[in-house]
């Protein structure tokens, strides 16, 4: 049997460094097609990463928050599915859904005009099979960011997580106040800190 043979491991100079991505640059591959419009991209970090492919809960549970939400929009927010939003200059995810401040979309139309946390009442993830990030990593980006109110919406364990009360402690982001909701309660639908709507959590799982 021939001897086996393994890669000798890639040697770097102690002077080299990762060459992360900026928002600035992410969005100029996006606008220029190099990175293909069809595929579900968002940086992090600095570093480029794809959302994994949506499953059939996915699709009509994010149907059914988006029929909740719009009927119940005020006139000066707009619901953005699946949007890019800027955190800040090295982090800018793909939240499942947006509610971003503004009567009008257009205002948004720049390449470097992503909405950013000042912009952001409310951010939802769907979890169906990402629940353990949208718990850590994406909940510790969004309430460092400050973000006033996030949605997770356990499609699995048919429950939704409202966090509201974000903080930043050494640096590391955490949210001060969770309310888990279930089937006939109603949830509190707050913008800016007021409730403008309750929405009832069988419109958006059954």
């Amino acid at each position: 049997m021939p001897a086996e043979t393994r890669a000798a491991p890639v040697q770097t100079r102690s002077t080299d460094a990762p060459f992360l991505l900026t928002v600035e640059l992410f969005a100029r591959m996006v606008e220029t097609g190099l990175i293909p419009r069809h595929r579900r991209v968002y940086l992090l970090g600095g570093s480029l990463y794809e959302k994994a492919a949506r499953t059939e809960a996915h699709g009509y549970v994010g149907a059914a928050v988006t029929s909740a939400f719009y009927r119940r929009m005020p006139d000066d927010w707009r619901l953005w599915p699946e949007s890019t939003i800027k955190i800040d200059d090295s982090n800018a995810p793909l939240p499942d859904f947006s509610v971003i401040r503004g009567a009008n979309p257009l205002d948004y139309g720049s390449p470097d005009r992503y909405p950013g946390p000042a912009d952001v009442g409310i951010l939802i993830e769907v979890a169906v099979t990402s629940l353990r990030e949208d718990l850590t990593s994406a909940l510790e980006l969004y309430a460092r960011a400050l973000i006033p109110v996030y949605w997770v919406v356990d499609v699995p364990s048919k429950r939704i997580l409202v966090h509201s009360g974000p903080r930043v402690v050494d640096g590391r982001g955490a949210y001060t106040r969770v309310e888990i909701f279930h089937a006939g309660d109603a949830i509190p639908f707050v913008l800016d800190g007021r409730e403008v709507a309750r929405i009832p959590f069988d419109e958006i799982l059954r």
